[in-house]
Parts: structure tokens; sequence; C-alpha cells
């Protein structure tokens, strides 16, 4: 057991590599909640509110997150992690029911000529935001946030809950490491295992990587120097 807990930081690690290697340092990270409430303030039916607690339902939504970024913005890969909210307890700390689910992604950043030369769903997405062509150059890294939120709010899960998303880019390999190791916090030897956590279906983790990640679970790795990276 102790030589598990002793590997669990180095395969976050590995795993960190492998996504920075795959979008770079200077990447995007949102996350996405469902909320119960529509905006309106009406609360949605319980035929709704009970796919957040069904971890197929979730992935679904993230493959149509992912399809919907692909074509509007040509971005080509993507890697999700499914995350409970806190289970309710008793007065004895037991869990009485567990939380509903949550998304955390990380895909590259968009491409400046995805927004100065739009193709048709980006379009649509422009005129959405009621900007039309008139884009902020000033703070065109800004302007690519919004319509990426937008994007995803075509997503009824999403669009029905201002607070939904929560979007943000990470500025250096310290930002993504950081926000890696985020969405793995649940990975411990008497918690989680990451293939719970990491929706695989819809991420750019390749079949080798995979096998690698496992593999060094069950085996155990050395800390060599090329698990000793610099963060800066």
């Amino acid at each position: 057991m102790s030589e598990i807990k002793y590997e669990i930081p180095i395969i976050k690690d590995s795993i960190h590599t492998f996504i920075k290697n795959k979008i770079g340092s200077n990447s995007i990270f949102s996350t996405i909640e469902f909320g119960f409430y529509d905006n309106e303030g009406y609360k949605l039916p319980p035929s709704i509110i009970r796919k957040y607690w069904d971890k197929t339902e979730v992935r679904k939504t993230n493959t149509l997150i992912k399809n919907m970024l692909k074509e509007a913005f040509g971005i080509n890969n993507f890697f999700f992690f499914i995350e409970r909210h806190s289970p309710v307890l008793d007065e004895f700390g037991e869990i009485v029911s567990e939380g509903r689910f949550h998304i955390h992604f990380l895909t590259s950043c968009i491409n400046d000529m995805a927004i100065t030369e739009p193709n048709r769903r980006c379009k649509r997405l422009i005129l959405y935001t009621k900007a039309g062509n008139a884009i902020p150059y000033n703070n065109i890294n800004d302007y690519k946030i919004n319509l990426f939120d937008k994007c995803c709010r075509q997503a009824n899960w999403i669009n029905r809950y201002n607070y939904s998303i929560k979007t943000s880019y990470n500025k250096n390999n310290s930002d993504l490491r950081k926000r890696v190791h985020y969405c793995l916090k649940n990975y411990k030897h008497d918690k989680q295992d990451f293939m719970d956590i990491i929706d695989f279906d819809n991420s750019s983790f390749n079949k080798h990587t995979t096998k690698q990640l496992i593999g060094e679970q069950l085996c155990g790795i050395a800390p060599t120097k090329i698990n000793q990276e610099s963060y800066a």
C-alpha cells in the first residue's frame, strides 16, 4: 500500500507531462457545473436533475461540448475530468447520498485565425454575442473566452444555469500543472483511481499512454530525471 501512495504523485506528473505535450503550457481550463434552477429561478424537473448523478449522461455532455468546440474553433485536443460534489452526511458523518457530478477540462488555446477568419459555426457564435464582426483586438483573449463559453452554453445542461461555466487561461507550465493536479485531487490510494476520474472516451490520451500509466500504477516506477521537470 505504501508503494502505491508513493507512486501517485509521480503518475499525476506523468499525466501532466502528457497533457502539456499535447496542448502546450498556454492553454484553457474550464469548470462546468449543472444547476438545479433555470435562469428564471424555476427549479428544473426531476427527469433532468437526476441525470446529474449519471456518469454516462455526463460523458454524453462532454462529447457534445468537445464536438461543438472542435467544429467552431478547430480545437483538436481535450482532457476531461469528472468529479463529484461533496456528499450529504448524517449527524454521525456517514454518507446519506453522493454528490452530483461536475466536470473540469483542458484544451489548447484558440488560434487567432479561428476568430479573425471564422467558419460558419464560429460566425453564428459571434452573431449570438451581438458583437458582429467588431472584434476588440486590444483584448482578443477575453473575447475568445467569451466565445468559448457561449459555445459550451449551447448544451442545454449548461445554458439553463447562468453560473454553470468558469473558464480561464493557463499562463505557464506551473498553472497547467496546478490545474491537472487539482483535477486529480481525489486520486488517492484509499479513495479514487485516475481511471475513474478521467473521461478517456473524450480525452486525447492514446492507448499506449493509458497502458503506460496503468503499468506505472501497478508496478511502480522510480523517480528519475524524466519526472523531475521545471514548473516555471
